[in-house]
């Protein structure tokens, strides 16, 4: 004879169902069924757990037949349905999530279910609220630290008008910021080789095995930025 035993859907997300199935029982309150077969090894058959809770039936997950083999499925799943009042008691009190199957077991055993729906909903908004914290923290970090980065890089190009060395990387990112171009090849000589740059020095590391890199359009760049950045000051 087919058991009714609640469900989560295949189809719907967090969606708790009814199903009928032949339940075999492993022993009082523990039963399981088989979910899925796998057609290249029985160990890799789907094996449902089903629970008994005084008289409502539930699946309580799905797991391999080879792993099942080695837990104490009848000692496991005892002690699970002695302790699931306790361990609903435990998860409100914990601030943990809920599972929807949860509530519904409740409402077919009878019980006003209001209050863990309302425990539900309430940790719902909760989460939302520090999601939304931390999203204002993220962006607050953010906006902290793109005005550090503006303040620094400004001080590197006081310095560059100056007629002081800047790195490599700082010098791109004058360039950028005040949207003068570098050819292709320029680029890659200020990535590879350049280490500091001013109007009148450029301090390069020699590659091994290669010639000393060409700096005139590394030179031409700084005159440019420099005229542009003076331009604007």
């Amino acid at each position: 004879m087919k058991t009714k035993i609640l469900r989560y859907s295949a189809q719907k997300l967090n969606q708790v169902v009814t199903h009928y199935v032949e339940l075999e029982k492993v022993c009082d309150s523990v039963y399981t069924y088989l979910y899925k077969k796998d057609n290249h090894r029985e160990e890799d058959d789907l094996i449902a757990v089903v629970m008994q809770i005084e008289n409502v039936y539930f699946q309580e997950g799905t797991y391999s037949r080879g792993f099942l083999k080695t837990k104490n499925l009848s000692e496991i799943g005892s002690a699970f349905v002695a302790n699931f009042h306790k361990m609903i008691e435990d998860i409100m009190q914990g601030n943990q999530f809920l599972p929807i199957l949860y509530v519904r077991i409740y409402e077919e055993l009878g019980r006003d279910i209001t209050p863990f729906l309302q425990y539900r909903e309430n940790r719902i908004q909760k989460l939302e609220r520090q999601k939304q914290e931390r999203m204002r923290e993220k962006e607050r970090a953010e906006q902290q630290s793109a005005a550090r980065e503006k303040e620094r890089l400004q001080a590197e190009k006081d310095k560059f008008i100056a007629g002081e060395s800047i790195s490599a990387e700082d010098f791109i990112a004058l360039c950028k910021q005040e949207e003068i171009e570098i050819p292709l090849r320029t680029h890659g000589t200020l990535n590879r080789s350049v280490v500091a740059i001013s109007l009148m020095n450029i301090r390069y590391q020699k590659q091994r095995g290669k010639r000393p890199p060409k700096l005139d359009g590394c030179f031409a760049l700084a005159r440019a930025l420099k005229q542009k950045l003076e331009a604007t000051t």
